[in-house]
């Protein structure tokens, strides 16, 4: 399917050669925010607007699933089995686009902080007829996942990571740091000297690095770290790297083989607090000025947890006279009406605790 993306625009061949259908609204804005800027102490600050990617649900999510997702039509695949915490972005934005392109989707989920936020979008699987499918541990997603396999059909079944973090994946976000590029040349912003984005399951940042490099713009990335240190971040990060890289060379001799060690990344965890999906005090602070000032949310989980880095190196003096960009990659579209009674009786017996007060 023809479309206007950045990394075809560059590189013409890639639209032959990698899998790809249509989902998000792209380029996505770049938006100056004064008020904040003013609040936090620092010249100039850009949001880049992920977080209305597509008009039925937004976040960078999108950016991988255009690939990710035109895999499994490619390959005939009716089922898609998706990995994530109990108020996965990720998992919800993949069951939202299956159900979309007909394709049925199922959630292996692991435990998170019961919030409201994760009672919603557990609601808002319900309403999509996912099926859930509950893990106690990380290491029993995979024994789950067999076990679908084995049901469903291996050659029925395409499997998506989790954060959908795969070389095929992170090639939407090498799309971003091109569609970047191309916004700076055209005048919509500065070159940011540092761009702050959070750091999960890493194919995010590995494919933006990647993107910046082939576009020649030299920004440092503060990879703001939200998941604990056994998730191995900077090997992930290395790997996935890597092998975008190669995939990309391998399909376009034009495209250079590229070093992630030349990619100005920086992975941090001074921000993750005392684990995943567990909000610190500088998270709450960020998101309310966030909201209050930019008028967006901020997910406790990942954006605020971000946004607090800026404003703890803002703090320290060591934005003074730079060029910032914030990559906001949380969904901002109003989710539909959700049920409120007691349908959640519904969802596996693993999750009805977090429904009884």
């Amino acid at each position: 399917m023809s479309a206007e993306r950045a990394i075809f625009n560059r590189y013409p061949p890639l639209q032959q050669s990698l899998p790809f259908l249509q989902l998000a609204d792209l380029p996505t804005p770049v938006h100056r925010c004064s008020s904040l800027e003013g609040a936090i102490g620092i010249e100039q600050l850009w949001i880049k607007r992920d977080d209305i990617s597509a008009t039925k649900y937004g976040g960078n999510k999108l950016r991988k699933l255009e690939f990710l997702l035109a895999a499994a039509k490619q390959n005939n695949c009716r089922q898609v089995i998706t990995f994530g915490g109990l108020g996965s972005n990720h998992a919800l934005a993949t069951a939202i686009n299956c159900q979309h392109l007909g394709l049925k989707c199922v959630a292996i989920l692991t435990p998170e902080p019961g919030t409201a936020q994760v009672r919603r979008t557990l609601r808002y699987h319900q309403l999509l007829g996912t099926r859930l499918e509950i893990a106690h541990t990380y290491a029993e997603t995979r024994s789950i996942a067999n076990q679908l396999h084995d049901e469903l059909g291996a050659k029925h079944c395409y499997e998506i990571p989790f954060g959908g973090s795969s070389w095929l994946g992170a090639i939407g976000f090498v799309n971003a740091g091109l569609e970047l590029a191309q916004q700076i040349s055209a005048g919509s912003l500065s070159k940011p000297d540092h761009i702050y984005l959070g750091c999960g399951t890493t194919g995010s940042v590995a494919g933006l690095a990647l993107g910046l490099m082939l576009a020649g713009i030299e920004s440092s990335v503060e990879a703001i770290q939200v998941t604990p240190d056994s998730m191995q971040p900077e090997q992930l990060f290395k790997t996935i790297f890597k092998e975008a890289s190669q995939e990309l060379h391998a399909r376009d001799s034009t495209i250079p083989l590229l070093d992630s060690s030349e990619s100005g990344v920086t992975i941090r965890k001074d921000q993750l607090g005392a684990g995943y999906a567990i909000p610190t005090e500088a998270a709450h602070e960020a998101a309310h000025l966030f909201h209050d000032k930019a008028e967006l949310p901020a997910s406790l989980t990942y954006t605020a947890k971000v946004f607090a880095g800026l404003m703890a190196d803002a703090g320290r003096g060591m934005l003074a006279n730079k060029n910032i960009l914030f990559w906001n990659t949380y969904n901002s579209r109003k989710y539909p009406k959700l049920p409120t009674d007691d349908r959640w009786k519904q969802l596996p017996k693993d999750l009805h605790s977090l429904f009884i007060a």
